[in-house]
């Protein structure tokens, strides 16, 4: 390990590039502190967060499983006039003030529907040094240059062989490696199911949030006074009434009672799946957001569904606030959420063509928001909130 001062602190996710991924046939994504993907239905925002999925998968359960989970490589490449094309992913992120450092992975057909790592390549920047390795069909090479020495090497020098359909990264042997699957594993898709939350769960011995909420209990379980307090607090702001939460053992499962004041009648236990599916999403949200293991990158997806509105404009103003140690991206469809955020927030997808496509919102759009003659909402609504490349 070297002694770069690259920390999980200092990472920062800059944007994502897709080419010929599910519909897209080339986008590039810009990033930020919070990030609204906004659109109609189909026109492309899961498919845009699908390559976050991807590439948090690879160094967690290896690249098959990771093209497994998407349906299978021949679900991943995007179709024109019928024709199927080879799919590539690029993430560009920073460590600091260094340069900008990236990952990529481009993949291409073999017969029987399966596939290869057609190349592989990363540029990982700790103030003046530099960790670089590019794998192609037929070989890997990695580079470190460290105070201004450069140490080269080849994957014939170690013999490393590397199977065609596996990542360079699931095999320890360059420092980029190990960076980027640092990178790739601090993202986190958030996409929860209040039947799961609602459920009698298993115990689970993991850290880290399961992103349906299956896991929520076991999470909770590991909480602190302080992470306790802050996620009463939340709930809170979203259902008044609520005075705190138990964990619940029945026989070999779990289960969370919400504490519940009736006034006169003093206070009440409701079991999770007594509550409503917008209690539930919201405390899972909140959960998410205090997990021992913190992402960097967190992605929630439609938080709005079966949220009432006043508790919505709650949960996106504590989720912008959450996004000054963590970026947020949210995919919406809700004007309201919209009129909570600045315009510079906001990415409009949309389709056309037979591929998707992503942008800023337009400087025509812009303008009368800027003179207060309407709401991005409104536009929203009105379907105005133009792209700035359509």
């Amino acid at each position: 390990m070297s002694s770069a001062t690259g920390t999980r602190d200092q990472l920062r996710y800059l944007s994502i590039e897709l080419t010929h991924f599910l519909s897209f046939r080339e986008a590039k994504i810009e990033l930020g502190d919070f990030v609204a993907l906004v659109g109609p239905n189909s026109s492309g925002k899961s498919n845009a967060m699908a390559a976050i999925k991807l590439l948090r998968d690879i160094p967690i359960h290896g690249l098959p499983v990771a093209i497994a989970r998407r349906g299978g490589f021949d679900q991943l490449r995007h179709r024109s006039s019928g024709r199927p094309y080879d799919p590539g992913i690029r993430i560009n992120f920073q460590f600091g003030d260094a340069k900008a450092s990236f990952y990529e992975i481009r993949l291409a057909s073999l017969k029987g529907k399966q596939y290869e790592v057609k190349r592989e390549e990363a540029k990982i920047y700790f103030g003046a040094d530099e960790y670089t390795f590019v794998r192609t069909r037929d070989s890997i090479h990695w580079r470190d240059l460290i105070d201004g020495k450069a140490y080269d090497e080849a994957s014939s020098k170690r013999r490393v062989r590397v199977p065609p359909g596996q990542s360079v990264i699931q095999f320890a042997f360059s420092e980029a490696g190990f960076w980027v699957s640092r990178v790739l594993s601090l993202t986190q898709n958030v996409e929860i199911n209040p039947s799961r939350v609602g459920e009698l769960q298993e115990p689970s011995s993991t850290r880290e949030f399961e992103p349906d909420g299956s896991n929520l209990v076991s999470i909770l379980e590991l909480f602190d006074k302080d992470e306790r307090a802050q996620l009463i607090d939340y709930i809170q702001s979203i259902v008044p009434g609520v005075e705190g939460y138990k964990i619940v053992h029945l026989a070999d499962k779990l289960s969370v009672a919400f504490v519940q004041n009736e006034g006169a009648q003093g206070n009440r236990e409701f079991l999770a799946k007594q509550m409503s599916d917008g209690t539930l999403r919201s405390f899972a949200i909140f959960v998410a957001l205090l997990q021992p293991v913190r992402p960097r990158l967190l992605v929630v997806e439609e938080p709005e569904v079966a949220i009432h509105l006043g508790a919505l404009h709650t949960l996106v103003q504590i989720l912008r606030e959450y996004s000054a140690d963590c970026q947020v991206i949210i995919t919406t469809h809700s004007a309201d959420i919209i009129d909570d955020l600045d315009l510079d927030d906001i990415r409009v997808v949309w389709s056309e063509d037979g591929a998707s496509h992503v942008s800023l919102v337009a400087e025509h759009s812009r303008e009368p928001v800027r003179q207060g003659l309407i709401t991005p909402g409104a536009l929203l609504r009105s379907d105005a909130l133009d792209p700035l490349s359509a």
